[in-house]
């Protein structure tokens, strides 16, 4: 059976609209909260500024927006991973794994149509 190549886009979309949701569902709080000293504020504050970025960078002809917010994106993400991780592994877990792996989809293929 061949890659069903059609659903590309739909995919990558569906990525940028979930990156935006993890933001809301994990740091909304965080950053509703303004402490600007502490560490969570900023994560959570570079989180959302570089998931609406990728999210615009869709939208562009050109990939660096969302090359660009995707690394970082996946860095935070394995950072959030590194902080939540424990013994046994949980839902947090699994959502900043598939978080770093949707990161890297888009850093790795941009705004390929």
């Amino acid at each position: 059976m061949r890659p069903a190549k059609a659903f590309y886009p739909f995919a990558a979309w569906l990525i940028r609209l979930s990156m935006l949701l993890l933001t809301y569902v994990f740091f909304f709080e965080t950053m509703r909260a303004i402490d600007f000293s502490s560490v969570d504020f900023y994560i959570a504050s570079a989180y959302a500024l570089f998931s609406v970025l990728i999210f615009v960078g869709g939208f562009m002809s050109k990939p660096a927006m969302t090359v660009v917010s995707a690394f970082f994106l996946s860095g935070l993400s394995v950072y959030e991973l590194i902080v939540s991780f424990s013994e046994k592994p949980d839902a947090t877990t699994a959502v900043f794994m598939l978080s770093v792996s949707a990161a890297l989809v888009l850093f790795s293929v941009g705004n390929k149509k």
